[in-house]
């Protein structure tokens, strides 16, 4: 026959808020806690906030200086964001030897070997073709600036105005990689030529005024019309030219003679 188990006693309340407070003391202890924590339903209070963890707090005083050069003085960015958008643009592809800012890696990469390496430099004394294109994938390398130029405009659809000389010069102080003197010299040079305007028709058959019949001829006509001379007047030139060349010959021989004791000839009245 089995023996009935005693009813066990019922712990008091007290009791049991001793045990948690005191499993809850032993686990804060354990895991590097910093105070007991009071697992009581009726006295649980919130946990305290660290102030330097708090992602919510309002960062209106905090800022962000660089001080990097070319910067003469630290610049003050109000956000990481516009922090890392300034860093990007004027520091990341920034050459080390000339401090000149570069729009991209490829570009960077352009200016130190046509500035900066001393390989290429001998390469393009001995008449190596040492300028590569601005794309990235293509493998094109001309002998000349001007050369890649025309490569860029022909191949890769430039446009004419690109500032072409940004591995020289860098993009500092540049807004655009375009040049605004093009567009001004097609304004003034389309200006520069205007269009003959055509006569109306009243204009057309309208009598010339008086001022205009009585004007004088210019020096032009003057000079022509006198070196021109009438037929007249050459006829009379060389009637007195063929006058004179006749009366210098002499139609009667020496062998003839009329009389004696004269001379040859026909005597003179």
């Amino acid at each position: 026959m089995k023996r009935s188990r005693e009813p066990e006693e019922t712990p008091s309340e007290g009791t049991v808020s001793t045990i948690r407070n005191t499993a809850a003391t032993a686990a804060a202890v354990g895991h590097g806690g910093l105070a007991p924590i009071n697992r009581d339903d009726n006295t649980l209070q919130p946990a305290a906030k660290l102030a330097w963890l708090d992602l919510s707090d309002n960062d209106g005083g905090v800022h962000m200086r660089c001080s990097l050069p070319p910067h003469k003085e630290s610049l003050v960015f109000s956000s990481y964001g516009e922090y890392e958008t300034h860093y990007k643009n004027q520091h990341t592809n920034r050459c080390a030897q000339c401090r000149k800012n570069f729009p991209s890696a490829h570009l960077l990469g352009l200016h130190i070997e046509e500035t900066h390496d001393a390989f290429v430099l001998v390469k393009r004394e001995r008449g190596e073709r040492t300028y590569s294109c601005f794309v990235e994938n293509c493998e094109r390398k001309c002998s000349t600036p001007q050369k890649r130029k025309m490569h860029l405009i022909d191949k890769h659809m430039y446009p004419k105005n690109f500032f072409f000389a940004v591995t020289r010069d860098g993009i500092d102080g540049r807004r655009s990689l375009l040049l605004e003197g093009g567009h001004r010299r097609r304004r003034s040079s389309a200006i520069a030529v205007p269009r003959p305007k055509e006569p109306s028709k009243e204009e057309r058959h309208k009598p010339p005024a008086a001022d205009e019949k009585s004007e004088a001829p210019t020096d032009d006509h003057m000079t022509v019309d006198s070196g021109r001379q009438s037929p007249e007047q050459q006829a009379d030139h060389e009637m007195e030219d063929l006058s004179t060349a006749m009366s210098a010959l002499k139609f009667v021989p020496l062998s003839v003679q009329f009389g004696r004791g004269k001379r040859a000839g026909f005597a003179k009245q």
